[in-house]
């Protein structure tokens, strides 16, 4: 017996795939359909051999797949340089997205879990694992025209927590950090959704991650990350190469300077952090519209970014603060970008995948209906903090099923607008949201 993965097929593309070829040396599983139809997923089981009488750097594995009714054609590989195993795909018949025909894409190794290969588009354009930072902009020509509505794009929770900056006594690691890389790597893997929650702590605006614990000599627990400074900081160094469209959603802000009984941010203190957030260069103001009414979910995403253009919108949750003249510089209210997000507050894997899946249907019917946030997370219960399962080893957790259950939920009418993560480790997720906005497009 040897280290094990289950390799999830996507075929997103408007073609079935056909197995022409399938060998191997000291694979203990190699053993891959005859066929994959389009809009479908297949799990493999892959295990290579760890015998000790072999030599691991020898194992190796090809199958090849050709797509229906064209002349397309990708090779799945596993490979173990110097005895580290890894999966690869071999671009040999044809082209994605930043990824020229010869090419290889590896696809990395993740034993006792999911490694995913994504293909989708037809031959005019095909997209895959491995997608570019600027996907939306090397997507335009297909995806301009479509609403923000009828677009999918991977979004992150809880978005400034990928450090600790400051933090309260009964604090710990394990139950505030959501993230492992900060904005800026985020957005670098794709995400365009940020959750952004605003904290005023020794007079700094930061993100933070804050509940209030029900017994009164405890009171409010919890931890900074991020600063605000050096988010906006992350956005203008990315959209100055990248003219990406990138939405910023603030809410569940806190005062902490306040005592123990800390409190939401007041007008005063977000007028403050409004001028803070002009620091952006890049905030979209609506032309030719009132920009204190539009629906922003409406625009095509082309009426936001160009070739020469990139955009920011923020967008403020809180329904008692008022905008005043920052609505006409590139700030919106939450209605104007309404998302219907709904989290399973569940720590079982099987539950939230049912939960959420359930309600996608339930909301999200035709491609015209709200905003849908697919919230793709664990949360926390007691025994997870026990048992010592931090957020992050929740995601972990999570994240293996996004691949194999989501897309055969999806139909070209139903289907998420934003996959909403903790902890974003790779551009997996932007190359999945790429697919479902392939199908959802043929």
């Amino acid at each position: 017996m040897g280290e094990g993965s289950t390799f999830t097929l996507i075929n997103a593309t408007a073609y079935d795939w056909h197995r022409t070829a399938q060998r191997s040396y000291q694979m203990d599983k190699w053993n891959f359909p005859e066929s994959i139809p389009a809009g479908t997923t297949a799990n493999v089981e892959v295990e290579f051999d760890e015998n000790v009488f072999r030599k691991k750097a020898d194992d190796a594995g090809e199958v090849v797949y050709s797509l229906s009714g064209t002349s397309a054609s990708f090779q799945l590989q596993a490979r173990a340089p110097k005895g580290k195993f890894k999966l690869q795909a071999y671009l040999e018949g044809l082209a994605t997205v930043s990824n020229p025909q010869g090419s290889t894409i590896d696809l990395g190794w993740h034993e006792d879990g999911v490694t995913p290969f994504i293909l989708s588009g037809t031959t005019d354009k095909f997209s895959s694992s491995n997608p570019p930072a600027d996907w939306m902009q090397k997507n335009l020509a297909s995806l301009g025209h479509r609403q923000l509505r009828e677009l999918c794009i991977p979004g992150s929770h809880d978005s400034g927590m990928s450090v600790i900056t400051g933090h309260t006594g009964f604090a710990d690691p394990g139950l505030v950090l959501t993230q492992s890389h900060n904005v800026g790597g985020q957005l670098a893997f794709g995400a365009r959704y940020f959750d952004i929650r605003p904290v005023i702590s020794a007079g700094v605006f930061s993100t933070g991650h804050y509940s209030k614990v029900p017994v009164e000599t405890i009171g409010w627990q919890g931890a900074n990350g991020q600063m605000i400074q050096d988010i906006i900081q992350q956005i203008n160094e990315f959209t100055e190469n990248n003219k990406e469209l990138v939405v910023l959603n603030f809410g569940h802000d806190l005062n902490t300077d306040v005592g123990r009984q800390y409190r939401p941010m007041n007008q005063e203190e977000y007028d403050r952090l409004f001028e803070l957030l002009t620091g952006i260069r890049d905030l979209y103001v609506v032309e030719g519209d009132d920009p204190t009414t539009i629906d922003l979910s409406t625009l095509p995403l082309n009426r936001f970014i160009s070739s020469g253009r990139a955009a920011v919108l923020v967008i403020i949750e809180p329904g008692s603060i008022q905008l005043g003249d920052y609505s006409r510089r590139g700030f919106y209210k939450y209605h104007q970008f309404n998302v219907y997000n709904s989290y399973s507050d569940d720590n079982d894997l099987n539950d939230m995948v049912v939960d959420q899946l359930d309600k996608m249907r339930k909301q999200r019917s035709s491609p015209d209906s709200q905003l849908f946030l697919l919230s793709w997370t664990l949360t926390q219960q007691v025994d997870n903090i026990v048992a010592g399962q931090t957020i992050l080893k929740l995601a972990r957790k999570a994240r293996p099923a996004l691949f194999t259950k989501l897309l055969q939920a999806c139909s070209p009418q139903t289907y998420p607008n934003i996959l909403y993560l903790d902890n974003w480790l790779s551009s997996d997720y932007t190359a999945l949201a790429m697919a479902i906005n392939d199908m959802s497009g043929l």
